[in-house]
């Protein structure tokens, strides 16, 4: 259609997340599940003649399995839930849109949504409509958990390691059949953005929640075994809706002024290095405004002394809310979809309970 030609992005880039209906308060999303390889060809330098190489290279990056145990939750538990229509290898929704600055502290999650590949292969004119779509999806996603309880991930992981492992010749280390990912964004004794407004130990996974897992998986087949992550993890998207929470309790509790809390939830999702709220939280710039408050709460939550994390410890026990970021191995992807029914089994349990 004319339309296309105008903008051959204005249809690929309209919808980067599918949907899936449900009332259980608790958002389940795939980030990583395996998408149609013709979504990513308008964006993509030379398509379709290319089309072999693209789609090894977006093969090498799904969380195979993934998709499948989310369906498989969603359906039992009748829970809302998103699938992108991007594959990951493309754009990662679980990486801030830009990426930490390098610098000698810290390299690991420095890199942003787009990947090494996309950024080499892109079209031209592909950046713009990537974003709109990487930044109207999270904009979904925080609308659709706003009221919600709980915000749940499913990935599956590389059996014998990484790809990054794999690619940089590693030796294989061959991982547990499931994990659970406790991760704070960045939570390194260097932390930059909005993570210095966080205690470096801010869990959302309830040790209840983590053993009712444990044993449905187990029911199914599954041994839960420890993960492989350092617990300094990227801006996922189960730690923008902890976050936000987090600095919505703190304005409940007298330690932060409304505004700022929800002006934070906001970045949560939004821009997780604002750079206005990085001057004020680094005593560059006096509090104002939307910001009064974060010097004072960036002081706290960086002393050396445990008061951060008993504050987070208080906020996980009364704030009511849950992020859970479950791992199945890849190998296991024939038995995904028994993988999806433990899940929800577990969170069905742990919300009867709760």
């Amino acid at each position: 259609s004319s339309l296309q030609l105008l903008n051959p992005f204005a249809m690929a880039s309209a919808q980067c997340l599918q949907y899936r209906e449900g009332s259980f308060p608790v958002l389940l999303v795939a980030p990583h599940a395996t998408a149609e390889l013709e979504e990513v060809g308008p964006f993509i330098q030379g398509w379709p003649e290319n089309k072999l190489e693209v789609a090894e290279e977006m093969n090498e990056w799904h969380d195979v399995g993934s998709g499948e145990a989310f369906e498989a939750a969603c359906r039992q538990l009748g829970a809302p839930g998103f699938r992108p229509r991007l594959p990951r290898g493309l754009v990662d929704l679980n990486r801030g849109w830009k990426g930490r600055a390098r610098d000698e502290k810290e390299t690991l999650f420095s890199k942003g949504a787009i990947s090494a590949w996309g950024l080499q292969h892109l079209h031209p004119d592909a950046m713009e409509p990537l974003e709109q779509c990487y930044r109207g999806a999270l904009e979904q996603l925080r609308e659709a958990s706003r009221n919600l309880k709980g915000f749940v991930e499913m990935h599956s992981y590389g059996d014998l390691g990484s790809t990054y492992d794999l690619q940089n010749g590693g030796r294989p280390l061959r991982r547990s059949e499931a994990a659970v990912v406790v991760s704070t964004p960045w939570a390194t004794q260097q932390p930059v953005g909005l993570a210095r407004l966080l205690p470096g130990d801010l869990r959302g996974t309830p040790k209840k929640l983590e053993r009712l897992v444990d044993l449905e998986l187990e029911k199914q087949g599954f041994k839960l075994g420890p993960s492989p992550y350092p617990i300094q993890g990227p801006w996922a998207l189960g730690i923008r809706f902890l976050a936000a929470r987090w600095f919505q309790w703190l304005a409940e509790k007298g330690h932060l002024p409304m505004e700022t809390a929800e002006h934070m939830a906001m970045l949560a999702w939004v821009n997780e290095q604002d750079a206005e709220a990085e001057a004020v939280a680094t005593g560059k710039v006096p509090e104002h405004g939307k910001l009064r408050g974060i010097r004072d709460l960036a002081v706290k939550m960086g002393e050396w002394s445990h008061s951060a994390s008993n504050l987070g410890e208080v906020f996980q026990r009364e704030a009511k809310c849950f992020t859970l970021v479950i791992e199945m191995r890849c190998d296991l992807a024939p038995r995904a979809e028994a993988f999806g029914l433990a899940i929800a089994e577990a969170l069905h349990k742990y919300s009867a309970e709760d």
